[in-house]
């Protein structure tokens, strides 16, 4: 008699087959003993006969009337479901295993072919219960328990795959393969406890498992305990110097930090232990740049351009350097470099952009944004540049309208609030300059470039010199260190009289930056203002040596030398 199985999962869940049943031999349980009817007996075998020779309605026949001298064998009932299965009718074939499990509760071989109906139905959830029963009888079936794994993965029951390997551990042990994916399982459902629980199963068989440091760290991280987080990461480097994964996720942290120092004895191990980690070198390249080690930075990017195929990110990080030391024609090469690789990338147009900018070549600097706009019509921070671009050509007219399309995007730009303020501000359309500035703060309270910005502007206009004190001391307070800011507060200070005040912090800002024009000017005005003509004129001098074209300087200096 032909027996069947579960078949294998690959062929029941993609394309299953109409060919010949066939399995191994399952020792069933026996059923409950009863008085054997005779008759039963015959048309019984005589239906097995029938079944043996492929005539699968003519042994149906002869099983029902099996049926009807016995009907409390739960044999019968599951050859008859046998014979369907093997007819294609898999309900009829459920129907009848059905019966029989009612009476052989448990029966392996039965709920096997109660699987395979389920299979066929395409019932995948079904398939899962009868399986679960299954393997609660014959546990260390590994083809069934993986067939249950591979169908709750389908499902998406991830939890489900979790218990199914957990009881694996249970019956195996805890094997490092399944601790690794109970691990992943809980990690993406964020079940995090369960997650470090099982990573510390590994390491207490392994303790210089490097990727199970590495996830407890992303556990770390998850749960915001970022020290802990690093502690893993560097444990996970410990026991391997170059595992990428570790290195980036350690250096996110640094940079959030700005404890870029600290990463770079990492990034040199790693790339000491592999000498072909470019990425490693492009992430000491990089960290050299935030601690503005230009130099170091070079020699560790330099030697990358000889390989065939250069990285983009190896021509970005040194345009920005040369950006960053204003050897712009050099820093217009490289960028030059990753867009003729790659026409659309996006950054590598905008710090051509912005070299242009610096390099006073605001035209070519315009179109470049102007093109950008139209490519990425969405995106806010390119319609800001646009703008800032168009201000400083004093192209007012589309300066705001270009504005106006980045705050439509993106309602709370600082960089477009703050332009279009400005230019109100020079057109004397003050109403709406102190509206822009008035919506800015409200929408970004923390921007100190608005507060000093709103607080100049008033204090130009000998306006609610108040509200400007209060706006300038909010700024400094957020950037202290900041000497347009510091210059600005000074000056409110003047306008309210508090000439002495006034000095001491615009003294502050030129410490800061000693060749600004107008804030020297500015400490001239309040020496002025005390009475100190010699002070007052010495400063005026030094303003005008930066600023020989200045006509109104040059008046402040002939009335003082008079």
């Amino acid at each position: 008699m032909k027996r069947i199985l579960i078949l294998s999962a690959i062929a029941i869940l993609t394309a299953l087959s109409s060919c010949a049943f066939r399995s191994e031999v399952v020792k069933t349980t026996p059923p409950a003993k009863h008085k054997v009817s005779y008759k039963a007996r015959d048309h019984f075998l005589q239906g097995l006969y029938y079944q043996q020779e492929g005539q699968y309605n003519e042994a149906l026949v002869e099983y029902y009337q099996a049926l009807h001298f016995d009907s409390s064998s739960a044999t019968i009932y599951r050859t008859i479901g046998e014979n369907y299965m093997l007819l294609g009718h898999y309900e009829m074939a459920e129907s009848m295993l059905k019966k029989a499990l009612h009476l052989d509760r448990n029966n392996p071989r039965t709920l096997n072919m109660l699987v395979e109906c389920a299979l066929r139905q395409g019932d995948n959830a079904k398939a899962a219960r009868y399986l679960e029963a299954y393997l609660k009888v014959r546990p260390y079936d590994n083809e069934a328990r993986q067939m249950l794994i591979l169908l709750y993965q389908q499902m998406g029951k991830d939890l489900d795959v979790a218990r199914q390997n957990r009881i694996l551990i249970q019956l195996y042990g805890p094997k490092k393969d399944l601790l690794v994916k109970l691990v992943q399982i809980y990690i993406k459902a964020n079940k995090f406890d369960l997650a470090a629980k099982y990573s510390r199963a590994i390491l207490k068989n392994d303790s210089t498992d490097s990727r199970s440091y590495f996830l407890l760290g992303l556990i770390k991280e998850q749960k915001m305990q970022l020290d802990s987080a690093l502690y893993y990461y560097k444990r996970a480097l410990k026991f391997r110097p170059a595992f990428s994964q570790a290195l980036e996720r350690m250096a996110f942290l640094y940079e959030t930090q700005k404890n870029y120092q600290a990463l770079i004895p990492y990034l040199k191990r790693a790339i000491k232990a592999d000498t072909t980690y470019n990425n490693g070198k492009i992430m000491l390249g990089e960290t050299y740049f935030y601690l503005n080690k230009y130099d170091s930075a070079r020699t560790v990017l330099l030697p990358l351009l000889k390989q065939p195929d250069v990285p983009l990110g190896v021509y970005e990080l040194l345009g920005r350097i040369e950006l960053s030391t204003k050897h712009y024609p050099l820093a217009k090469i490289y960028f030059k470099k990753i867009v003729k690789k790659d026409a659309g990338n996006k950054m590598g147009w905008l710090l051509l952009a912005f070299t242009y900018s610096d390099m006073d070549s605001t035209e070519q600097a315009a179109a470049i944004f102007k093109d950008l706009s139209q490519k990425y019509p969405k995106d806010a921070l390119i319609w800001a540049f646009y703008g800032n671009t168009m201000q400083t050509m004093k192209n007012y007219d589309e300066a705001i309208k270009a504005f106006k399309k980045a705050l439509e995007l993106q309602p709370d730009n600082e960089s477009a609030l703050a332009g279009l303020a400005v230019i109100y501000e020079d057109q004397k359309r003050f109403a709406q300059c102190d509206s822009i500035y008035e919506t800015g703060i409200k929408r970004l309270p923390k921007s100190a470039m608005l507060l000093n910005n709103y607080a100049y502007s008033l204090s130009e206009r000998g306006k609610d010199l108040q509200k400007a004190f209060k706006l300038a001391q909010k700024a400094i307070q957020l950037e202290p260190n900041n000497a347009a800011y510091l210059d600005t507060y000074g000056w409110v200070l003047y306008k309210l009289g508090k000439y002495k005040q006034a000095a001491e912090y615009i003294k502050k800002s030129i410490e800061l930056r000693a060749n600004s024009a107008v804030v020297i000017e500015h400490l001239g005005d309040v020496y002025k203002a005390m009475g100190d003509n010699e002070k007052a004129l010495e400063y005026y001098k030094k303003a005008y040596d930066l600023k020989p074209d200045d006509k109104k300087l040059k008046e402040k200096i002939d009335e003082i030398s008079k």
